[in-house]
């Protein structure tokens, strides 16, 4: 996984109609979440939510996927869909990602090198670039967050530029794809649903 400028990444995202939640500039907020353009059609499932979170998420498909299970089987869908490269964004900066994350990973080669390079990036949005060699490396990322973390700002994005998939890790809320593509929407749901029979 390597850096990527965030200005250069966002200018990609923008044209495939990404924009921030409540259509500011991505400068100018706290907390960067990322969603399609409402002239767009979006599908969007949830699932792997802390106990008691208020979904505030209107029209969600709400999948019961165990919380211990999520990343796992974000890994799945993602890998299912051959959406590589993907672009991993902080919800707010990189410093608190990592000081959760890092001490969770010591054993984890691939997170201690990029942890090593990371120094100048703790405080930007620079996204990682994600192919799908370094799924594994990102699921262990999703189930550190979702065990240990506390925050939103602890929380990623994903972002697919091949195909119309974003994905939201954040403590409380869990897992949150938003699909612009309802094909896309029912291979993820068939991925979900294996895992939920076991």
């Amino acid at each position: 996984m390597e850096f990527l400028q965030f200005d250069r990444a966002w200018k990609t995202l923008a044209s495939e109609e990404v924009v921030t939640l409540g259509g500011e500039s991505p400068t100018d907020i706290e907390f960067l979440q990322i969603d399609y353009d409402e002239r767009r059609q979006a599908h969007r499932t949830v699932f792997s939510s802390r106990e008691g979170h208020d979904l505030d998420i209107e029209n969600a498909e709400v999948l019961e996927v165990p919380r211990e299970k999520a990343g796992e089987v974000l890994e799945h869908i993602l890998h299912k869909l051959h959406l590589a490269p993907l672009l991993i964004l902080p919800i707010a900066k990189w410093r608190p990602v990592f000081d959760l994350v890092t001490p969770a990973l010591t054993e984890n080669e691939q997170w201690i090198s990029i942890d090593s390079e990371a120094s100048i990036e703790m405080n930007t949005r620079d996204p990682l670039v994600c192919e799908l060699r370094d799924l594994h490396l990102l699921r262990a990322v999703v189930e550190v967050i979702l065990r240990d973390g506390e925050e939103m700002s602890q929380g990623i994005s994903i972002a697919a530029i091949q195909a119309p998939v974003l994905v939201e890790i954040e403590p409380a809320g869990g897992v949150l794809l938003t699909i612009g593509n309802e094909g896309l929407a029912d291979e993820v749901r068939a991925v979900a649903d294996a895992f939920s029979a076991d």
